[in-house]
Protein backbone atom coordinates (compact mmCIF):
# COMPACT_ATOMS: atom_id res chain seq x y z
CA UNK A 1 0.00 0.00 0.00
CA UNK A 2 1.29 3.41 -0.90
CA UNK A 3 2.09 5.65 2.09
CA UNK A 4 -0.24 8.35 0.84
CA UNK A 5 -3.08 5.85 0.56
CA UNK A 6 -2.64 4.81 4.18
CA UNK A 7 -3.29 8.35 5.39
CA UNK A 8 -6.79 9.25 6.47
CA UNK A 9 -8.27 12.04 4.31
CA UNK A 10 -10.01 13.50 7.36
CA UNK A 11 -6.68 14.76 8.69
CA UNK A 12 -6.05 17.24 5.87
CA UNK A 13 -7.36 20.56 4.58
CA UNK A 14 -9.34 20.71 1.31
CA UNK A 15 -6.49 22.52 -0.44
CA UNK A 16 -3.95 19.89 0.60
CA UNK A 17 -6.44 17.24 -0.47
CA UNK A 18 -6.62 18.77 -3.95
CA UNK A 19 -2.85 18.87 -4.10
CA UNK A 20 -2.45 15.25 -3.06
CA UNK A 21 -5.13 14.05 -5.43
CA UNK A 22 -3.44 15.87 -8.31
CA UNK A 23 -0.09 14.35 -7.31
CA UNK A 24 -1.58 10.88 -7.04
CA UNK A 25 -3.21 11.03 -10.45
CA UNK A 26 0.08 12.06 -12.03
CA UNK A 27 2.02 9.40 -10.06
CA UNK A 28 -0.42 6.65 -11.02
CA UNK A 29 -0.43 7.70 -14.68
CA UNK A 30 3.37 7.73 -14.90
CA UNK A 31 3.64 4.43 -13.03
CA UNK A 32 1.27 2.90 -15.58
CA UNK A 33 3.42 4.24 -18.42
CA UNK A 34 0.58 6.32 -19.79
CA UNK A 35 0.51 9.79 -21.34
CA UNK A 36 -2.03 12.47 -20.49
CA UNK A 37 -3.50 11.89 -23.95
CA UNK A 38 -4.06 8.21 -23.09
CA UNK A 39 -6.08 9.12 -20.01
CA UNK A 40 -7.95 11.79 -21.96
CA UNK A 41 -8.90 9.22 -24.60
CA UNK A 42 -10.29 6.93 -21.90
CA UNK A 43 -12.33 9.79 -20.45
CA UNK A 44 -13.25 11.06 -23.93
CA UNK A 45 -11.98 14.54 -23.17
CA UNK A 46 -9.30 16.96 -24.29
CA UNK A 47 -5.77 16.19 -22.96
CA UNK A 48 -5.70 19.74 -21.56
CA UNK A 49 -8.28 18.63 -19.01
CA UNK A 50 -5.90 16.01 -17.62
CA UNK A 51 -3.06 18.54 -17.55
CA UNK A 52 -5.25 20.96 -15.61
CA UNK A 53 -6.23 18.24 -13.12
CA UNK A 54 -2.60 17.29 -12.51
CA UNK A 55 -1.61 20.94 -12.02
CA UNK A 56 -4.49 21.63 -9.58
CA UNK A 57 -5.97 24.15 -11.99
CA UNK A 58 -9.16 22.08 -12.17
CA UNK A 59 -10.66 19.59 -9.73
CA UNK A 60 -11.47 16.07 -10.84
CA UNK A 61 -15.09 14.96 -10.62
CA UNK A 62 -16.21 11.80 -8.89
CA UNK A 63 -17.54 10.17 -12.07
CA UNK A 64 -14.29 10.90 -13.95
CA UNK A 65 -12.30 9.52 -11.03
CA UNK A 66 -14.33 6.30 -11.00
CA UNK A 67 -13.47 5.76 -14.66
CA UNK A 68 -9.87 6.93 -14.34
CA UNK A 69 -8.72 4.92 -11.30
CA UNK A 70 -9.24 1.38 -12.65
CA UNK A 71 -7.64 2.52 -15.92
CA UNK A 72 -4.61 3.69 -13.91
CA UNK A 73 -4.35 0.33 -12.16
CA UNK A 74 -5.87 1.19 -8.78
CA UNK A 75 -7.33 -1.97 -7.19
CA UNK A 76 -11.05 -1.87 -6.49
CA UNK A 77 -10.59 -1.94 -2.71
CA UNK A 78 -8.62 1.35 -2.87
CA UNK A 79 -11.02 3.29 -5.09
CA UNK A 80 -13.16 4.43 -2.14
CA UNK A 81 -10.09 6.01 -0.52
CA UNK A 82 -9.53 8.22 -3.56
CA UNK A 83 -13.21 9.07 -3.83
CA UNK A 84 -13.22 10.07 -0.17
CA UNK A 85 -10.18 12.24 -0.79
CA UNK A 86 -11.97 13.85 -3.73
CA UNK A 87 -14.96 14.63 -1.52
CA UNK A 88 -12.67 16.31 1.03
CA UNK A 89 -10.96 18.23 -1.78
CA UNK A 90 -14.29 19.68 -2.92
CA UNK A 91 -15.09 21.14 0.49
CA UNK A 92 -14.65 24.84 1.19
CA UNK A 93 -12.16 26.04 3.78
CA UNK A 94 -12.82 29.15 5.87
CA UNK A 95 -10.44 31.01 3.54
CA UNK A 96 -12.31 30.14 0.33
CA UNK A 97 -14.43 33.06 -0.81
CA UNK A 98 -13.28 35.19 2.12
CA UNK A 99 -13.38 38.76 0.79
CA UNK A 100 -10.53 39.75 3.07
CA UNK A 101 -8.19 37.30 1.35
CA UNK A 102 -6.94 38.05 -2.18
CA UNK A 103 -7.65 35.22 -4.61
CA UNK A 104 -3.96 34.74 -5.31
CA UNK A 105 -3.27 34.25 -1.58
CA UNK A 106 -6.14 31.83 -0.91
CA UNK A 107 -4.16 28.85 -2.18
CA UNK A 108 -1.32 29.61 0.20
CA UNK A 109 -3.61 29.82 3.24
CA UNK A 110 -5.20 26.49 2.31
CA UNK A 111 -1.76 24.91 2.13
CA UNK A 112 -0.66 26.61 5.35
CA UNK A 113 -3.77 25.37 7.19
CA UNK A 114 -3.07 21.80 6.13
CA UNK A 115 0.71 21.87 6.61
CA UNK A 116 2.36 19.94 9.41
CA UNK A 117 5.50 22.08 9.40
CA UNK A 118 6.62 25.48 8.11
CA UNK A 119 10.13 26.89 7.90
CA UNK A 120 9.99 30.65 7.39
CA UNK A 121 12.74 33.17 6.71
CA UNK A 122 11.67 36.82 6.84
CA UNK A 123 13.66 39.92 5.98
CA UNK A 124 10.89 42.49 6.22
CA UNK A 125 8.29 41.72 8.88
CA UNK A 126 7.28 39.43 11.70
CA UNK A 127 5.69 36.31 10.14
CA UNK A 128 1.90 36.53 9.97
CA UNK A 129 1.53 33.47 12.21
CA UNK A 130 3.31 35.36 15.00
CA UNK A 131 1.86 38.85 14.59
CA UNK A 132 -0.21 40.62 17.23
CA UNK A 133 -3.44 42.32 16.26
CA UNK A 134 -1.98 45.81 16.62
CA UNK A 135 1.12 44.92 14.60
CA UNK A 136 -1.06 43.46 11.84
CA UNK A 137 -3.30 46.53 11.92
CA UNK A 138 -0.29 48.81 11.54
CA UNK A 139 0.78 46.92 8.42
CA UNK A 140 -2.64 46.63 6.86
CA UNK A 141 -3.50 50.28 7.50
CA UNK A 142 -0.32 51.29 5.66
CA UNK A 143 -1.43 52.69 2.24
CA UNK A 144 1.25 50.59 0.55
CA UNK A 145 -0.27 47.35 1.84
CA UNK A 146 -4.00 48.07 2.06
CA UNK A 147 -6.17 45.75 -0.05
CA UNK A 148 -9.78 46.03 -1.15
CA UNK A 149 -11.43 44.50 1.92
CA UNK A 150 -11.93 46.39 5.13
CA UNK A 151 -8.76 46.44 7.25
CA UNK A 152 -10.49 44.79 10.21
CA UNK A 153 -11.55 41.84 8.06
CA UNK A 154 -8.00 41.44 6.83
CA UNK A 155 -6.63 41.46 10.37
CA UNK A 156 -9.27 38.97 11.53
CA UNK A 157 -8.32 36.63 8.69
CA UNK A 158 -4.63 36.90 9.54
CA UNK A 159 -5.25 36.09 13.19
CA UNK A 160 -7.53 33.20 12.26
CA UNK A 161 -4.59 31.62 10.43
CA UNK A 162 -2.76 31.43 13.77
CA UNK A 163 -5.28 28.86 14.97
CA UNK A 164 -3.23 26.22 13.13
CA UNK A 165 -0.55 26.56 15.83
CA UNK A 166 -3.02 25.95 18.65
CA UNK A 167 -5.05 22.96 17.46
CA UNK A 168 -5.54 20.19 20.01
CA UNK A 169 -4.49 17.61 17.41
CA UNK A 170 -2.23 17.87 14.37
CA UNK A 171 -1.06 21.36 15.33
CA UNK A 172 1.24 23.13 12.90
CA UNK A 173 4.93 23.38 13.83
CA UNK A 174 6.64 26.66 12.92
CA UNK A 175 10.37 27.35 12.73
CA UNK A 176 10.73 31.07 12.06
CA UNK A 177 13.94 33.01 11.51
CA UNK A 178 13.79 36.80 11.16
CA UNK A 179 16.47 39.30 10.35
CA UNK A 180 17.33 41.49 13.37
CA UNK A 181 16.28 44.58 11.40
CA UNK A 182 12.67 43.34 11.62
CA UNK A 183 12.76 43.89 15.39
CA UNK A 184 13.80 47.50 14.97
CA UNK A 185 11.51 48.42 12.10
CA UNK A 186 8.95 50.85 13.53
CA UNK A 187 5.30 49.87 13.23
CA UNK A 188 2.58 52.23 14.50
CA UNK A 189 3.30 54.05 17.73
CA UNK A 190 5.94 52.92 20.21
CA UNK A 191 3.60 50.54 22.02
CA UNK A 192 2.90 48.45 18.92
CA UNK A 193 6.42 47.10 18.57
CA UNK A 194 6.75 46.59 22.33
CA UNK A 195 3.56 44.58 22.38
CA UNK A 196 4.79 42.54 19.43
CA UNK A 197 8.11 41.81 21.12
CA UNK A 198 6.29 40.70 24.30
CA UNK A 199 4.23 38.33 22.20
CA UNK A 200 7.34 36.91 20.54
CA UNK A 201 8.87 36.27 23.97
CA UNK A 202 5.76 34.30 24.93
CA UNK A 203 5.77 32.40 21.64
CA UNK A 204 9.40 31.39 22.21
CA UNK A 205 8.02 29.03 24.86
CA UNK A 206 5.22 27.68 22.68
CA UNK A 207 5.73 23.93 22.07
CA UNK A 208 4.98 24.30 18.35
CA UNK A 209 7.30 27.27 17.72
CA UNK A 210 11.04 27.64 17.21
CA UNK A 211 12.06 31.30 16.89
CA UNK A 212 15.50 32.59 15.91
CA UNK A 213 16.96 35.99 15.11
CA UNK A 214 19.63 36.55 12.49
CA UNK A 215 21.93 39.15 14.10
CA UNK A 216 23.42 42.11 12.27
CA UNK A 217 26.94 40.77 12.79
CA UNK A 218 26.19 37.49 10.99
CA UNK A 219 27.32 39.04 7.72
CA UNK A 220 25.88 38.50 4.23
CA UNK A 221 24.44 35.21 3.09
CA UNK A 222 21.95 33.68 0.67
CA UNK A 223 19.15 34.80 2.98
CA UNK A 224 19.60 38.33 1.66
CA UNK A 225 18.26 37.13 -1.68
CA UNK A 226 14.77 37.32 -0.20
CA UNK A 227 12.21 35.93 2.21
CA UNK A 228 10.71 32.48 1.64
CA UNK A 229 8.71 29.74 3.32
CA UNK A 230 8.87 25.98 3.01
CA UNK A 231 5.67 24.11 3.84
CA UNK A 232 5.82 20.43 4.73
CA UNK A 233 2.86 18.04 4.82
CA UNK A 234 2.01 14.89 6.81
CA UNK A 235 2.60 12.45 3.98
CA UNK A 236 5.61 10.21 3.46
CA UNK A 237 7.85 11.23 0.56
CA UNK A 238 6.11 14.59 0.06
CA UNK A 239 8.94 17.13 -0.43
CA UNK A 240 6.62 20.04 0.36
CA UNK A 241 6.31 23.42 -1.32
CA UNK A 242 8.46 26.56 -1.28
CA UNK A 243 6.45 29.79 -1.29
CA UNK A 244 8.05 33.04 -2.47
CA UNK A 245 6.10 36.29 -2.49
CA UNK A 246 6.86 39.52 -4.32
CA UNK A 247 5.20 42.78 -5.34
CA UNK A 248 3.25 41.18 -8.20
CA UNK A 249 2.07 37.98 -6.53
CA UNK A 250 3.73 34.74 -5.55
CA UNK A 251 5.51 31.61 -6.75
CA UNK A 252 5.05 28.00 -5.65
CA UNK A 253 8.19 25.97 -6.23
CA UNK A 254 7.95 22.17 -6.16
CA UNK A 255 10.83 20.85 -8.25
CA UNK A 256 13.09 18.59 -6.15
CA UNK A 257 16.24 20.62 -6.83
CA UNK A 258 14.44 23.82 -5.84
CA UNK A 259 13.17 22.29 -2.59
CA UNK A 260 16.65 20.97 -1.79
CA UNK A 261 18.28 24.36 -2.37
CA UNK A 262 15.82 26.32 -0.23
CA UNK A 263 15.99 23.82 2.61
CA UNK A 264 19.79 23.92 2.47
CA UNK A 265 19.60 27.73 2.62
CA UNK A 266 17.30 27.53 5.62
CA UNK A 267 19.63 25.11 7.41
CA UNK A 268 22.50 27.53 6.79
CA UNK A 269 20.45 30.43 8.12
CA UNK A 270 19.52 28.48 11.24
CA UNK A 271 23.14 27.58 11.91
CA UNK A 272 24.24 31.23 11.69
CA UNK A 273 21.28 32.74 13.54
CA UNK A 274 21.20 33.17 17.30
CA UNK A 275 20.11 30.10 19.21
CA UNK A 276 16.54 30.03 20.46
CA UNK A 277 17.79 30.85 23.97
CA UNK A 278 19.90 33.79 22.78
CA UNK A 279 17.11 34.99 20.49
CA UNK A 280 14.72 35.12 23.44
CA UNK A 281 17.35 36.95 25.51
CA UNK A 282 17.74 39.52 22.70
CA UNK A 283 13.99 40.08 22.70
CA UNK A 284 13.99 40.63 26.46
CA UNK A 285 16.86 43.12 26.18
CA UNK A 286 15.11 44.91 23.35
CA UNK A 287 11.93 45.18 25.43
CA UNK A 288 13.83 46.61 28.39
CA UNK A 289 15.54 49.10 26.15
CA UNK A 290 12.19 50.18 24.70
Amino acid sequence: MNDSEALSPQTISPTVGRRWLAQEIKRLREAAGLKQSDVAKRLRCNPAKIAHIESMRNAVSGPDLEVMLPFLGVPSERVDWYLQLADIAKEKGWWDGNRAIPEWFSLYIGLEWGASEIRAWDLGFIPGLLQTRTYAESLINDPDFTMSAKPRQQVDARLQRQGALHRDTDALSLHAIVDESVLWRFQGDGTVLNEQVKHLIEMCDHPQVVFQVMPFNAGPGRGHLGSFKWLGFPRANDPGVVYVENQRGCLYLEEPDEITQFNADFDHLSEHALTTHDSKRLLIELLKGG
